[in-house]
């Protein structure tokens, strides 16, 4: 069953970095919306809805504003009027997976400080969702990481300086959970 879920994710992830890379956008957000629902489906059956109900909390936040609108309430568009409902559901989570619902906190503030895209985080949740391991969030990092280095190493030694590069997300996500895969293996031949 792990295989084949490697497997959807690893081509619905391929796709979806194909978009990213070509035109820095996905062409509509159910590529996003829908795996991410599968996600939380799936992690209801595993047992553990206290991160998809974070996961829940943080997408209706974020859409905060549509929300007021629809209901016609202007109270529900600030986000001071969400914060107790967050702090009930990153409580929840972080009992039974701190670093997962840490993690899941960390996409949803890059999406809200603009500082990622709204597919990248959703993306980065809906992984986290199926994998909501320690080692996801450490492939995680030590991905971003080496591409960081190893850009920063490129421009220093091009441009004698070293500056930010704007990257797709998905694509690196997309080598993470490659690089996920590749620990899990490793990690059970020496165990």
């Amino acid at each position: 069953m792990d295989w084949i879920i490697f497997g959807l994710v690893v081509t619905w992830l391929g796709i979806v970095s194909w978009f990213d890379i070509r035109k820095n956008e996905i062409p509509h957000s159910a590529w996003v919306v829908i795996p991410l629902i599968g996600a939380g489906l799936y992690r209801i059956w595993q047992g553990n809805w206290a991160l998809v109900l974070l996961t829940i909390l943080v997408a209706a936040v974020s859409e905060r504003e549509r929300i007021s609108q629809l209901f016609g309430w202007e109270e529900i568009g600030k986000m001071i009027t969400w914060l107790p409902l967050l702090f009930l559901g990153a409580f929840l989570s972080i009992q039974s997976s701190p670093l997962s619902a840490l993690a899941i906190i960390g996409f949803w503030v890059a999406w809200e400080m603009k500082w990622w895209g709204g597919a990248d985080a959703v993306s980065a949740i809906t992984v986290c969702l199926i994998w909501p391991s320690e080692i996801f969030i450490f492939a995680f990092l030590a991905t971003h990481l080496i591409v960081v280095l190893v850009l920063g190493l490129v421009s220093a030694i091009r441009e004698k300086k070293i500056s930010l590069h704007r990257l797709p997300g998905i694509p690196i996500l997309l080598v993470s959970v490659i690089f996920l895969k590749i620990s899990y293996v490793l990690l059970n031949q020496i165990l």
